[in-house]
């Protein structure tokens, strides 16, 4: 269709400049003629509440050069790397992508790579199975089986890194779907993802939520995007989200929660025994996990519960086609898109009351609303997409 098209995949919780350093790299390297992001919306893969809404992400990245701004369903966002991956690839794949740039920590494509070969490899599954055995967790044990696979301290120092880790996964969604998309690589600049003190204008976004958690100001650390915009306090969300998880034991029974997204070994039953000993979510995080259940996956896990996500979404492809935003620019390219991929693009929710994964997006928008002191939210998602950005 056309000759370069660029794709971005981003969680923006919250945009900050490093993000924007990050779009405009991508471009600069790339040169595309459309730039599209796809965003998760709501929540994030880490299983955390955003501290923007995503129709303020839409706004965001329509000003700052994004032509086309397409969500990643709930379902695929609050998922294990691989299959986020897989479930942005495989949306990106379908509008024509012929680029894709992602932040790591090493760019090195060839060592990449090398990671991906060994990931794939039937020796490094069997000896993670065996590690998992011994109830490490998914990424423990893959650090001690690389350090025994290879010599290669770089390939060991930056394998668990978390840029690097979604990196190959991305890689592995590629190759997995067949596809050919070639591959810019983004090096993450004066921070780390886990950086939790905001040391210059470049801060990481788990920094900023600190700074939001104590009602600071964040505008220095964030680009201009021309309109003010509402943060919400991390801290605030989760008293709420504590409340509505003991809701939810109070309501359903073990047996019910059991049929919930990612609910097993008996892990429902360790929730509710702390569940009224703590006082507050992080604290019942720290104590419910475990080697096999960290942190990420704990998040998410209640997260479900509290949307009362059933388990026959598991280890699907939960995805559709749904545009949240465009510039001129986006939608003269959606309309040079093949018409089978046109016919199952999503602009609104409107009659849209057949399809399983908008009915739990729009549950998860009347969450994210009640949560954020926004109950009337949901009704944006079925107004047409947002029109904007550079002509």
């Amino acid at each position: 269709i056309m000759n370069k098209v660029l794709g971005l995949i981003v969680e923006l919780n919250p945009f900050h400049n490093g993000h924007k350093y990050f779009i405009d790299e991508a471009i600069k390297h790339v040169k595309p003629e459309v730039v599209i992001a796809l965003t998760s919306g709501n929540y994030t893969m880490r299983g955390e509440i955003s501290v923007v809404d995503k129709f303020t992400k839409t706004k965001q990245l329509l000003n700052l050069n994004v032509d086309l701004v397409l969500e990643l369903p709930f379902l695929s966002a609050m998922n294990s790397a691989d299959l986020f991956a897989l479930n942005s690839l495989n949306i990106l794949s379908k509008f024509k992508i012929t680029d894709l740039a992602f932040g790591v920590e090493l760019a090195n494509l060839d060592k990449l790579n090398q990671m991906k070969a060994i990931i794939d490899s039937d020796l490094f599954n069997e000896k993670i199975k065996e590690k998992l055995a011994l109830g490490l967790s998914y990424s423990a044990s893959s650090y001690k089986v690389i350090s025994e696979l290879t010599k290669d301290k770089e390939l060991i120092e930056n394998f668990t890194l978390p840029n690097n880790t979604l990196g190959i996964q991305y890689l592995r969604s590629i190759e997995k779907l067949k596809k050919k998309i070639n591959v810019t690589l983004i090096k993450r600049i004066e921070n780390n993802y886990y950086d939790e003190i905001a040391l210059s204008e470049i801060a990481s976004a788990t920094s900023l939520r600190l700074l939001l958690e104590k009602n600071e100001d964040i505008e220095k650390y964030v680009p201009d995007f021309g309109f003010k915009i509402n943060y919400q306090n991390p801290k605030e969300i989760e008293e709420k989200l504590l409340f509505l998880l003991r809701s939810q034991f109070i309501n359903l029974t073990l047996s019910d929660i059991q049929k919930i997204f990612g609910v097993n070994e008996g892990i429902e039953n360790r929730i509710n025994n702390f569940l009224n000993k703590v006082n507050s979510y992080q604290e019942l995080i720290n104590n419910v996990k475990t080697k096999r259940y960290p942190q990420n996956k704990i998040k998410r896990l209640l997260l479900h519960i509290i949307m009362n996500t059933s388990n026959k979404y598991l280890d699907k492809s939960n995805y559709y086609f749904r545009v949240l935003g465009a510039s001129d620019k986006g939608l003269n390219y959606i309309n040079k898109l093949p018409k089978t991929t046109k016919a199952k693009i999503i602009t609104s929710f409107k009659n849209m009351e057949n399809n399983d994964l908008v009915l739990q997006e729009l549950k998860a928008t009347k969450l994210y609303g009640l949560i954020t002191n926004q109950p009337n939210l949901y009704l944006e998602e079925f107004k047409v997409p947002i029109i904007g950005g550079k002509k």
